[in-house]
């Protein structure tokens, strides 16, 4: 069972304080830790509210009776996401939870497994701790029921955390606890910002499947658990002068015969959904990120997001030229090992872009025949454990040359292929600055470069990477002559012979 795996007994190693009590882990409610004093009144009208349900698969909300997230769903945002897997960190809950929490991916707060050895949360707190540092008049509440969660993510300043331990206690008992006494404390009280927490469904997956009629009754559960909670927001007498955001993930996926901490898209696959105020009725057709919840909440509540958290306000529309290519990919050709339902590919350009490949080997994959544009799921699925899966902080559309996938089949040559952006406007610039999401393996004799004209002159190398780059956004800075009007970029990927690959992705001028 999973909770052996989740669960770390030496909780009180990482110094929080987490409310527990004996009433905490019986029939009675939690037992939270003391409210604190407001230094002011609350500073709006506005209140959100992030529920966290453990291990639950998106296609089984979408197949099972679940009205009350897909009342959320038809009301506002709803997408499914993608998550890393190893080598950045297995799909597992403390790397979930961290990441949902938290709003940056694995490398940054190095939660990695569900032991938090090493892991950099003090330094990326949770986003209910964010904003009760940002302004302490904001009231912030947890209850959770996945004990680690309250030991190790969520920070000590969160004004109430209600902690039970479902791993000891039983999470079909626990689960319900939280609803009651979330329900009474958020419709009572109204704090600006909480998390809730549900841990069955995962229990459910783990002792009988992702496919199974059990994990089937606990979805439903849940889903009615979260209405509770939210039913009791509506009965507030002032809940008609308030401005409530609702927004509903997990942490990870199952396989239908039960596990996860794999690669596999049952297990990658998370989601989320969000519905209130500003938040518009729309399935997105660029995925979302889970980094984007806590980044939701802080923007949500007016207050200023730090450029190191990852993730972006559902909101927020894109710029991305790659993104126009959404509707123009494809399905596989050579690739056979990807459903030909699944579309996920192109060698159509952007406006203004162009793909030179000149000196590019023959044969080879169709789809990876020189750069191409695809996306995560079609990327991923080429060939698991190879890294691809880490390239989190691309979203939606992107540039892949991959040599490797190339040479799946018969070519001869190298693979030589040149990606060249439109002329950038940099009249009367000294410096500008090049920007773009990177994912780099480096192996052998391939070669990976980044070059830039002035007005059709000479190129200009700008870098070269000798080794791995993971998951990385680059922020260089171009010289621009004097007199220059126009800078075009080159991303060129050389000398590849079943070597591996380079995703770009997002390339902005400033």
């Amino acid at each position: 069972m999973h909770r052996t795996v989740r669960f770390l007994p030496c909780l009180a190693a990482a110094g929080l304080a987490v409310a527990l009590s004996p009433a905490a882990t019986s029939a009675a409610a939690p037992a939270p830790t003391a409210p604190r004093a407001l230094a002011q009144p609350a500073p709006s009208n506005r209140h959100v509210v992030v529920f966290g349900t453990d291990g639950t698969r998106w296609d089984k909300v979408l197949a099972y009776d679940t009205p009350t997230i897909k009342s959320l769903i038809s009301a506002g945002y709803a997408t499914p996401s993608w998550l890393y897997a190893q080598p950045m960190a297995p799909t597992l809950s403390g790397p979930g939870w961290s990441t949902n929490l938290t709003g940056v991916w694995p490398d940054k707060h190095k939660v990695v497994d569900n032991a938090f050895t090493g892991n950099q949360i003090a330094q990326y707190p949770d986003f209910l701790t964010r904003i009760k540092t940002a302004n302490s008049a904001f009231r912030t509440y947890a209850a959770v029921d996945w004990k680690p969660i309250g030991t190790y993510i969520l920070g000590a300043g969160v004004d109430r955390k209600d902690v039970l331990d479902g791993d000891t206690d039983g999470y079909p008992g626990d689960d319900a606890k939280i609803a009651n006494t979330a329900s009474a404390y958020i419709r009572d009280t109204g704090p600006d910002a909480s998390f809730v927490y549900f841990g069955n469904v995962d229990e459910a997956g783990h002792q009988y499947g992702g496919a199974s009629t059990q994990y089937r009754t606990a979805v439903e559960t849940v889903d009615k658990q979260i209405g509770q909670v939210i039913s009791a927001i509506k009965s507030r007498p002032t809940y008609a002068s308030e401005q409530w955001l609702f927004v509903v993930t997990t942490d990870h996926g199952h396989t239908d015969a039960g596990g996860h901490g794999g690669n596999t898209p049952e297990e990658r696959r998370s989601f989320v959904v969000a519905a209130g105020p500003g938040v518009p009725h729309t399935t997105p057709p660029i995925t979302g990120k889970n980094v984007d919840i806590a980044a939701t909440a802080l923007d949500y509540l007016g207050i200023a997001r730090p450029s190191a958290l990852d993730g972006q306000d559902v909101t927020t529309a894109s710029s991305d030229p790659f993104d126009t290519l959404a509707g123009a990919l494809k399905p596989r050709v050579d690739e056979t090992g990807i459903p030909s339902s699944t579309l996920g590919w192109t060698q159509q350009t952007p406006s203004g872009w162009k793909i030179d490949n000149t000196g590019m080997g023959t044969g080879g994959v169709s789809e990876w025949r020189g750069w191409s544009f695809t996306d995560d799921e079609f990327w991923t699925s080429t060939q698991r454990g190879q890294g691809r899966e880490t390239n989190v902080r691309a979203r939606g559309v992107f540039a892949v040359a991959d040599s490797d996938e190339w040479a799946d089949k018969t070519f001869s040559g190298t693979f030589n292929s040149n990606l060249v952006s439109p002329a950038y406007p940099v009249a009367g610039k000294s410096q500008v600055t090049l920007s773009f999401g990177s994912h780099y393996l480096k192996d052998g004799n391939e070669t990976a470069q980044v070059f830039v004209s002035f007005d059709g002159g000479a190129q200009t190398q700008v870098l070269k990477y000798t080794g791995d780059a993971q998951a990385r956004i680059e922020h260089l800075a171009v010289s621009v002559p004097s007199g220059a009007q126009n800078m075009t970029v080159t991303w060129r990927l050389s000398n590849g012979n079943n070597n591996w690959y380079w995703a770009i992705d997002n390339p902005q001028v400033s």
